[in-house]
């Protein structure tokens, strides 16, 4: 590939890693489709490339982050999800890989995430009221829940961003305060997928030259910061609009996966 590529998918990793779409699949479909890798070793570099992600994150949420050893519900909160998520997501990174291989077509989880959210979109006052719940209302179950969800995210299609919120507006959580508890975790979740992916397909970090991968980190990781401030301004301000956008696109994406694949 040359720079460009790169460039393309730090980009498509940049914005996809935040909406309810997976991210590493659109990466691993382009990169299989458009830029002749195989769909196994696609799926590895579309889950190494969150690096540039956890780096987006970390920034934007920086406060928060400083104050994890004296905010002892965040701690907590990272700790339990995260736990959930390993004894979940590393199985299933293992199991995808070998489905892979079978034609697994990953369309079809996205197109289920996007039903889901326009049911949200829906019939969101008739399900949870106006969802009003916040971090500070969390509780044991609720990080029990979210952490098994994001350890879903480990298979082909299904987005983590999609599947963390999508639960916790089902656990009554508003918008904005799903996406931000669901982008904090994204930080040691998809930290914890770098080191997986290094200790279960480490050719995959280096087969590509080094330079190359660090282009991929560093334009994944601008973009990711411009989207991670615009999709929480949106779901601040215009809730039910973009409940719908997300879910459309979201419907969208799944049927050209379906499509595709």
């Amino acid at each position: 590939m040359n720079d460009i590529s790169y460039i393309v998918l730090g980009i498509i990793q940049g914005v996809a890693e935040w909406l309810p779409v997976s991210s590493k699949t659109v990466v691993m479909l382009v990169s299989a489709y458009v830029f002749g890798y195989t769909l196994s070793t696609s799926y590895s570099i579309g889950l190494a490339l969150q690096g540039g992600t956890v780096a987006s994150a970390a920034t934007y949420f920086w406060r928060s982050l400083s104050n994890i050893f004296y905010d002892k519900k965040l701690l907590l909160f990272i700790i339990i999800s995260t736990l959930f998520t390993g004894l979940i997501g590393v199985p299933l990174y293992v199991v995808s890989k070998k489905l892979l291989g079978e034609g697994l077509n990953p369309g079809m989880p996205t197109l289920v995430i996007g039903l889901l959210l326009l049911t949200q979109a829906l019939l969101y006052k008739k399900i949870r009221g106006e969802g009003s719940k916040g971090f500070n209302d969390i509780r044991l179950r609720d990080m029990m829940i979210f952490g098994l969800a994001q350890g879903l995210a480990a298979l082909p299609g299904v987005s983590r961003s999609g599947i963390t919120i999508t639960t916790l507006l089902y656990l009554g959580y508003s918008l904005e305060e799903s996406m931000k508890i669901s982008f904090i975790a994204s930080i040691f979740a998809n930290s914890g997928a770098l080191v997986a992916v290094y200790m279960l397909s480490r050719e995959v970090l280096t087969s590509e030259p080094m330079n190359s991968i660090m282009i991929m980190f560093i334009v994944s990781a601008l973009v990711g910061l411009a989207t991670i401030k615009t999709l929480l301004s949106l779901a601040r301000r215009y809730r039910t609009e973009t409940m719908f956008g997300i879910s459309i696109l979201t419907l969208t994406l799944g049927l050209l996966m379906i499509l595709t694949s």
